[in-house]
């Protein structure tokens, strides 16, 4: 898999996208090309490579089915969604076999001081490209079970933080518990370069 965001097959759809965020000044997110080229265009100002029951606004709804869903396929959604005057955000969700990332930063409120809030969506755009190929060399190495992934929720509005989870667990065992977000993108590159040197080991959703 390629995180190269700058493909010059991309489809329409995946050029309207780029055209959004450029629009906002906003850098776009690192959408894998083989994802870029199957955005459409849903309703409202967002873009989906698969069908979806809910706005991206519904952050939870995401969580939720990667957990009770871990077959899900492979997919991405970028764009804007929110409501009222105040409850708007950029969207970046990104799954693939070895990742679930959420991303859900202030955008578009009527109070929302613009210049921070395009930094903070820059800096997380940047972490998650980051994070990806990390993951990916990590899953090239075999530091990372096929049965796992890594889940991350990242949202100014709904839930922050990370945790593996292992498709393989007994339906009977407990959820696996969220790590807390403070600090969460400095410790899981971290946790990703000390899985690739071999410092630690992942067995199951759990690191030793």
């Amino acid at each position: 898999m390629t995180t190269t965001v700058n493909d010059p097959a991309d489809g329409a759809a995946a050029s309207a996208a780029r055209a959004l965020f450029e629009a906002e000044g906003l850098s776009f997110p690192p959408v894998p090309a083989h994802l870029l080229v199957s955005l459409q265009k849903q309703d409202g100002n967002w873009y989906a490579t698969r069908p979806v029951q809910w706005t991206p606004y519904d952050f939870e709804h995401f969580l939720t089915e990667v957990q009770t869903q871990p077959d899900v396929s492979d997919y991405a959604v970028v764009g804007f969604d929110g409501h009222g005057i105040n409850s708007w955000a950029a969207h970046y969700y990104y799954v693939d076999k070895s990742l679930a990332l959420f991303i859900q930063l202030p955008w578009g409120g009527v109070y929302m001081d613009p210049e921070p809030a395009r930094a903070d969506i820059a800096d997380m755009f940047d972490w998650a490209e980051k994070l990806q190929s990390k993951l990916q060399q990590a899953k090239a190495m075999h530091k990372i079970p096929d049965h796992v992934r890594l889940q991350v929720a990242a949202s100014r509005f709904g839930h922050a933080g990370w945790r593996w989870l292992d498709a393989a667990q007994d339906n009977n065992a407990a959820t696996p518990p969220w790590n807390a977000s403070a600090g969460m993108k400095n410790v899981m590159l971290q946790e990703l370069d000390d899985l690739v040197s071999g410092c630690r080991i992942l067995k199951g959703g759990v690191i030793g």
